[in-house]
């Protein structure tokens, strides 16, 4: 069984834009699905008056995992998640990473359709790591990071000719040491990165829209965490309290637009739940049984993480 997160699911005001980015783009494929039944409606906490639930499951090519879910509820009012969508500003899920093949190309084909970025596509070396790569913002609240190695890659990938599966992201996190003991002594996951960046230009200077001016008096505490400690699927977290931006974790919940959930498959999502609640973890959505196409029926769970983030397990 994979270990890490399955899929993505984003709540979206028109399914076509980030549809078709995704197919011209990122060469992905839609598979159209039937409406989320009840159950999940009520595992989402989505209010009264929705009149269906639509969802489109997208699929990087020649890959099982890393999906992203593309969902519209329909009759209700919804504001974006995170309206501002500055990287300092902390709650749910900041982005999705991609790998690409060429990031300025791909990045050139974003922007003739309409998208943007909060800098120009940059190389940068963290470590062992070296990259060029780009923070690009499409509509719905959609930031993706595209990122194009050199060297060293920490997952196995198929081929692919566009844009790879989504195989991590990240969380802005308002308190870094407690978003980490939430994922590491709660839910029970491995470390993979814990370092600081400190009295230096931001890794990719420009990368995050950082000013020039004051991006060497910025300290950033950066983390990756996963199940098992690996890259594929994994959850990043990055703090910049200089910044003093806003929070948005109380937002980031359905039917508003944006990164709504990621889900993650589990042995036994029942057993899981219980021991979670034993270590004084919340859960957002109790245990249920339910179909979630085209899985089939599956049972799940959900807990919200300091900042907002709803993270689903299922079984």
């Amino acid at each position: 069984m994979f270990v890490g997160t399955h899929e993505f699911v984003i709540a979206v005001w028109n399914m076509e834009h980030l549809r078709s980015t995704l197919m011209d783009v990122g060469r992905w494929s839609a598979h159209p699905l039937p409406d989320a039944p009840d159950e999940q409606r009520k595992a989402w906490h989505v209010p009264e008056g929705c009149s269906r639930v639509e969802q489109v499951l997208m699929r990087p090519e020649n890959d099982d995992h890393g999906f992203i879910r593309l969902v519209r509820f329909h009759g209700l009012d919804s504001e974006p998640m995170r309206p501002s969508q500055h990287p300092w500003d902390s709650g749910g899920i900041f982005d999705v990473n991609v790998y690409v093949k060429d990031t300025p190309a791909i990045y050139k084909r974003l922007q003739r359709a309409g998208w943007t970025a909060n800098g120009p596509p940059t190389e940068y070396q963290w470590g062992e790591f070296k990259v060029r790569q780009a923070v690009v913002i499409g509509p719905d609240g959609v930031v993706m990071v595209l990122l194009q190695p050199f060297g060293r890659v920490w997952v196995t990938l198929p081929e692919f000719t566009g844009m790879s599966r989504a195989f991590n992201s990240m969380q802005i996190v308002r308190d870094y040491d407690v978003s980490r003991d939430f994922f590491v002594n709660k839910l029970g996951w491995k470390t993979l990165v814990d370092s600081v960046v400190d009295d230096s230009e931001e890794p990719g200077r420009n990368m995050l829209g950082i000013p020039g001016n004051i991006a060497r008096k910025v300290r950033r505490r950066i983390g990756i965490v996963h199940p098992e400690g690996g890259n594929d699927g994994s959850v990043q977290l990055l703090e910049m309290k200089e910044l003093n931006g806003q929070d948005f974790a109380d937002r980031c919940v359905a039917p508003n637009i944006g990164y709504l959930c990621a889900r993650f498959p589990v042995a036994d999502a029942m057993a899981y739940a219980a021991a979670l609640q034993e270590r004084g973890v919340k859960l957002y959505s109790a245990p249920m049984t339910l179909v979630v196409a085209p899985y089939g029926r599956v049972t799940s769970f959900s807990v919200r993480t300091p900042d907002g983030a709803i993270l689903e397990f299922y079984s």
